[in-house]
């Protein structure tokens, strides 16, 4: 029997495709990061608002398998809250809705920078924050991708590394921005520009599509040991054991190695050093039909409020909010135990309610339901050593012959398309369906 250890969407994918295997979960239900929550009517993903999209066609028709008929069909309408105004997101293919002179500064940087590169002779950026200024240029990085990037990282870009941007920040062609300049409608990172959302019950939606297919799964069971016997693996919570032929884990990194005898100084401090961002997230109802056509907004300036981002799952689903109604997520990054994870509840919502109505999202008097969730595993970060310590740990795992799968199995910043299709490469390479 194969050991499949947390029961969130890629643990759950994989044990669905594996007869033979047994799924360990320490909450009371499994779903992981991709759980949903209802009340007074509204449904939120309240691990952060997930929408699913993939560049991938075998991730589509998984998305669709799972789903079925319950799915709606959306055309992304994002954008950036910048100087009081809606500037269409990405950035630089907003530039036409900017000040004059921020739209002047940006088109001028990004043109410098792309003549910079086109000429060679640049040096590789050796972080994150020379990236963005060597990609897009002064106006872009210092106006908007700096402050939303450490904002949201909760680290300076200085000390980021880069290898994790390409498909993450576009890339957009240099006639595009200038198209954007200039006032003609140009879109950037289009694989995400349509997507799918489930008509009723969140993202959980997935985990009810998989779930049949699992053999077996255990909740309330919180891994605190991880230990060999013979050819096989001893997995324990402290009450009882559950021995296995083999084990793959989607446990955040740092909490296996914990759970791990004899481990070798320099994995445990590489484990250790391996870097992530808590989030919370202050759910809305909101008293207000249509309340705008957003799917989502991002606040890059600090003086915006502590958050990064709201998003509006009403318009990802007729069904996520009660007729006549509206619904919005903020999300705050953090670190556990900081003072935003600290902060009670009713100071987070009245933040949040404070600045959203101070900036004319929505008015403090339309707010009817509100709720607070914490996520301690949110974010992967990518500080300059990730790779270093990842590829140690990852090294030792398949020494002692443990797999890894999922956003904290692997410590990769991936989306829900490929936790399914890493899961579907794993399983065939494990005997199972892929």
């Amino acid at each position: 029997m194969i050991g499949v250890l947390g029961g969130g969407l890629s643990g759950l994918a994989l044990a669905s495709r594996l007869p033979d295997s047994e799924v360990l979960e320490a909450a009371d239900r499994p779903g992981g990061l991709c759980r949903s929550l209802s009340f007074d009517g509204f449904t939120f993903d309240p691990h952060g608002s997930h929408i699913l999209f993939s560049r991938d066609a075998r991730a589509m028709a998984m998305y669709e398998g799972l789903l079925g008929d319950n799915v709606s069909r959306r055309r992304r309408n994002t954008k950036v809250f910048y100087k009081g105004r809606y500037v269409k997101y990405p950035f630089e293919n907003g530039l036409g809705e900017l000040p004059p002179e921020d739209n002047l500064a940006c088109l001028l940087g990004y043109v410098e920078a792309w003549s910079a590169r086109k000429a060679g002779g640049l040096p590789p950026p050796q972080n994150f924050r020379e990236w963005m200024y060597q990609r897009f240029g002064t106006g872009i990085t210092e106006r908007y991708l700096l402050p939303y990037n450490e904002k949201i990282w909760k680290t300076p870009a200085a000390e980021m590394g880069v290898d994790w941007v390409d498909g993450r920040v576009p890339d957009p062609p240099l006639e595009d921005v200038i198209k954007a300049s200039l006032g003609i409608p140009t879109e950037g990172y289009t694989h995400q520009l349509h997507f799918l959302y489930p008509r009723e019950g969140g993202v959980e939606s997935l985990v009810r599509g998989l779930l049949p297919k699992v053999p077996r799964v255990r909740t309330g069971f919180r891994v605190s040991s991880v230990r060999r016997r013979g050819s096989g693996w001893v997995v324990g919570d402290g009450r009882e054991e559950r021995t296995f032929d083999a084990l793959v884990s989607t446990l955040p990194i740092p909490d296996l190695v914990r759970s791990l005898e004899d481990v070798p100084q320099d994995v445990r401090a590489a484990s250790g050093a391996l870097q992530h961002r808590s989030l919370v997230t202050v759910m809305l109802g909101i008293a207000r039909p249509d309340l705008n056509d957003f799917s989502w907004v991002y606040f890059p300036r600090p003086e915006d409020g502590r958050f990064n981002r709201i998003s509006f799952p009403s318009n990802f689903s007729d069904r996520a909010a009660p007729a006549g109604t509206s619904s919005g997520v903020a999300e705050i990054t953090c670190n556990a135990g900081d003072d935003v994870w600290s902060s009670p509840d009713e100071a987070l919502v009245e933040h949040v309610v404070e600045r959203g109505d101070a900036l004319g999202v929505f008015r403090r008097s339309d707010v009817i339901a509100s709720r607070v969730a914490r996520t301690r595993h949110a974010y992967v970060v990518f500080d300059r050593h990730h790779r270093r310590n990842l590829d140690l740990v990852k090294a030792y795992a398949g020494r002692i012959g443990i797999r890894l799968l999922g956003r904290f199995g692997q410590f990769d910043y991936i989306n829900t398309d490929q936790c399914l299709l890493r899961a579907a490469a794993l399983a065939e390479e494990l005997g199972g369906a892929g």
